[in-house]
């Protein structure tokens, strides 16, 4: 839907709709002796015209209605769905050419583009940084090894001279003087890479 910025009347119409409750108020009635009363549109086929509720189980028939966080209420399947391979196809993006040359995911030489983003497309999405460039000769560098023993990668640290990754876990202080029990452990974990 589109409103005008000068349609104020449309504008208050749309104002209305999304600010709307789930419940018409007038239909809804919280009776002396404690229950509430739902009113409903139309009567039942066996002539029920209301339903009546004690107050938490009201508030619990509203609660399952509420979606959860982040969840899509409308799911599409078939060429529609959000990994259908023909989805660009029939679906109009809206993107530019600037756009398209942005997507850091797609193939090199008319490869697909995989399924999901690496950590160093992530990395280069959110902060537009490129952690696979080389420092030294601006070339790609490429993962060869990953290296899990602590001991290793401190004679690694010690070879280059680098500091080396604290043996005492550090504990922060709170504002009233107590260590926390909870902090970030320096778990020796790293990875290797050279340029190619």
């Amino acid at each position: 839907m589109w409103v005008g910025p000068d349609d104020r009347a449309r504008l208050e119409q749309l104002c209305r709709y999304v600010l709307r409750p789930p419940l018409a108020e007038n239909r809804l009635r919280c009776l002396a002796d404690g229950p509430v009363q739902l009113e409903l549109k139309r009567p039942w086929s066996n002539g029920t015209t209301y339903l009546p509720f004690e107050p938490v189980e009201f508030l619990e028939k509203l609660a399952a209605l509420t979606p959860r966080p982040e969840i899509n209420l409308v799911l599409y399947h078939g060429v529609l769905a959000p990994h259908a391979r023909w989805r660009p196809e029939i679906v109009a993006y809206h993107r530019t050419e600037r756009d398209r040359a942005r997507d850091f995911r797609a193939g090199v030489g008319g490869a697909p583009k995989p399924r999901y983003w690496t950590w160093a497309l992530l990395m280069r999405r959110a902060f537009d940084l490129d952690v696979l460039r080389c420092p030294r000769c601006a070339g790609r560098m490429q993962l060869i090894a990953t290296i899990d023993d602590p001991t290793v990668i401190q004679g690694i640290l010690a070879h280059l001279g680098l500091p080396r990754a604290r043996e005492d876990p550090v504990f922060p202080t709170l504002p009233g003087g107590e260590r926390s029990r909870c902090y970030r452990s320096n778990s020796a974990k790293g990875s290797t890479m050279r340029a190619t």
